[in-house]
């Protein structure tokens, strides 16, 4: 392979949100001559020093003492990123901004993208110096919720559907509450934000106080779903941040409720009939999909109740208007939708080029120096690093929480899937997959 090849690298932390959607983006720069390696974010800190230096887009740039970042930069990469915590500025954005980028961080960088102008807005007015590097571009995985990409999920959703029937699905999002890995693990996130933003500990305390409220009244809601719809099933899909295990006590006992936590959620809420949350991101996944939902906020919530929510939501604060307005959407499921282009306010791109378009157009404007994939790459697996990394004991809370964000996959998937991608996304040419490394792939034209 000739030394003259642009290279794109895209780390994947939370599978299950981000996977598909990067997927994309990388299936449109190998359509346009990129060698792209997509893999697991681990696998890729532990190999950074031996990959070629081309663009790096990654989910996050973060703040002055994040290491990895540096670390990237050091080596010669060119930076990227699109934070997939980007919706969570809304509420507020001062600690947003000041636990989640830098200066120090933007001046290592070449782009940081974002999903609407309202947060490109924000962010020039805070980083004024970097206001070129900022390029509005929308979420990724809008792309994927447009109906001409909905046949990646088919069969996924019609194995759930045949498996459960009619059912209401539950998206939890209560991480502040009952994180996998709360103890410890959240005192120490805390600290961390408490550092670059003071009143951080305080916002946080009180987003955890709220959310126990509106936990407790799901807890006691998730029955009544049962009791007023008893044809249909309730669905309960953890956040991958929580605790499974708090949910199966949690409901065990109830009839007709059930725990899904694996895999993507999209095949889920297009077999669900409704979708009930508390001002989660799949509610917006749901309404860009198509497919009916409604926010349930029965105590005052200042981090999940946003304008965006009402944008996207019918919100209701009572047992007696939830039970109308499910009542409703499953009476005629259209009742509550909007049009896309009505709600490009806060995620841009929803109608038009794709996102991932946009992104790769920015990247085909960065110069870059050429490199090759070592051969001998694939015999790392046996070294020290790797099989440390991928052998050493870990606690079963530890090592729980990693498998809910990496649960890993085959080069059979990953090739399906880019063949299912290849006619919405307009792709000129066939994409080649091959796993170079475990859970770390190389894709490229045929």
């Amino acid at each position: 392979m000739s030394g003259d090849r642009r290279w794109l690298i895209i780390p994947i932390e939370v599978q299950v949100r981000e996977f598909v959607a990067k997927l994309l983006v990388a299936a449109i720069a190998a359509d346009r001559g990129y060698d792209v390696l997509f893999g697991h974010d681990r696998v890729v800190r532990r190999l950074a020093r031996f990959l070629p230096k081309g663009i790096l887009f990654d989910k996050a740039l973060g703040v002055s003492t994040d290491r990895k970042v540096r670390r990237y930069a050091r080596l010669g990469f060119k930076l990227t990123a699109l934070d997939e915590e980007s919706t969570g500025l809304y509420p507020n954005p001062d600690m947003f901004f000041s636990t989640r980028l830098s200066p120090e961080m933007l001046a290592l960088a070449e782009r940081w993208f974002t999903i609407s102008d309202i947060i490109r807005d924000l962010a020039v007015e805070r980083f004024p110096e970097h206001a070129a590097k900022f390029v509005t571009t929308g979420l990724p995985r809008a792309d994927i919720w447009r109906p001409p990409f909905h046949g990646l999920y088919e069969a996924e959703r019609s194995a759930i559907a045949a498996a459960h029937g009619p059912f209401i699905l539950f998206n939890s999002n209560f991480g502040t509450v009952v994180h996998a890995r709360r103890g410890e693990f959240v005192e120490r996130q805390q600290q961390r934000h408490e550092k670059h933003y003071a009143g951080a500990t305080a916002y946080l305390k009180r987003v955890e106080t709220e959310g126990g409220r509106n936990l407790d009244a799901f807890l006691e809601m998730l029955p009544r779903l049962r009791e007023w719809f008893p044809d249909r099933k309730v669905i309960v899909r953890p956040h991958p941040s929580e605790d499974h295990a708090f949910w199966q006590a949690a409901v065990a006992k109830v009839p007709g409720v059930e725990i899904h936590g694996t895999g993507i959620v999209t095949p889920w809420i297009l077999a669900a009939d409704c979708l009930v949350h508390h001002g989660c991101t799949t509610g917006i996944e749901a309404g860009l999909l198509g497919k009916p939902h409604v926010m349930y906020a029965p105590h005052p919530d200042h981090h999940h109740d946003t304008d965006i929510m009402a944008t996207f939501a019918p919100i209701v604060h009572d047992l007696d208007a939830l039970r109308a307005v499910i009542g409703d959407i499953l009476a005629d499921p259209a009742r509550h939708q909007k049009p896309r282009q009505s709600l490009e306010k806060y995620y841009a791109s929803l109608v038009g080029p794709l996102v991932a378009e946009r992104i790769v157009d920015e990247f085909d404007k960065l110069p870059l120096a050429g490199g090759r994939l070592p051969p001998w790459l694939p015999a790392l697996r046996f070294g020290p690093r790797h099989l440390v990394a991928e052998h050493w004991p870990r606690s079963r809370q530890a090592s729980a929480y990693a498998r809910q964000k990496w649960y890993g996959t085959s080069l059979a998937e990953m090739r399906d899937k880019l063949a299912i991608m290849a006619r919405p996304a307009g792709l000129a040419h066939p994409i080649r997959a091959d796993e170079v490394f475990p859970q770390l792939f190389h894709l490229r034209r045929a």
